[in-house]
């Protein structure tokens, strides 16, 4: 697990990327998981998380695009 003490979406898509599968955890934003390169969804998320995770998720297809 690993563990940003800011929010940064690109930072945070390379791990993402690089790592495949696992856990992470954003202070101030909580815990998150990810499995085959992005960030799942869990429905029970607030809308904030959610939101967090597309983001995330936009930068990881932005890297697979260039």
């Amino acid at each position: 697990m690993r563990i940003f003490k800011k929010y940064a979406p690109v930072q945070i898509a390379r791990h993402v990327s690089a790592f495949f599968k696992g856990y992470f955890y954003i202070q101030g934003k909580g815990a998150f998981r990810f499995d085959g390169g992005r960030v799942v969804i869990d429905p029970r998320q607030d809308a904030e998380t959610r939101r967090i995770c597309k983001e995330i998720n936009c930068s990881i297809a932005a890297f697979a695009r260039t």
